[in-house]
């Protein structure tokens, strides 16, 4: 596991127990020591919803990228999971990606 991979997982708080796409954003130290059990993560969702319409992006907190489908980055949607929940890598983010989304944590969590 290395920051900026997308993996799925099904976090235990997840009523409805459903495997969903989660950005590692924790430190590769973090990632691959095999005595911390947990990495720190920002959920991901489709942009549009079943009926087709558009949700709503705060450009301030939210980034949009393209995967399979259009997909927002809810950079301050953070939290620890244990990495045993992580079944599989989905993608890889570019070092691009990854400085825009390091903005969007900085002004979710008031870093500036």
């Amino acid at each position: 596991m290395l920051r900026g991979e997308i993996w799925w997982g099904v976090s235990p708080s997840d009523p409805a127990k459903k495997p969903r796409p989660l950005l590692i954003v924790s430190n590769n130290h973090r990632n691959q020591a095999p005595n911390i059990q947990d990495v720190i993560v920002i959920k991901l969702t489709s942009l549009e919803r079943a009926n087709g319409s558009k949700k709503p992006v705060n450009p301030v907190e939210d980034y949009v990228v393209t995967l399979k489908k259009e997909t927002i980055v809810q950079c301050a949607a953070v939290f620890a999971v244990e990495k045993k929940i992580l079944t599989s890598k989905a993608n890889q983010l570019s070092r691009e990606q990854m400085k825009e989304i390091d903005e969007r944590i900085k002004n979710a969590l008031d870093l500036h």
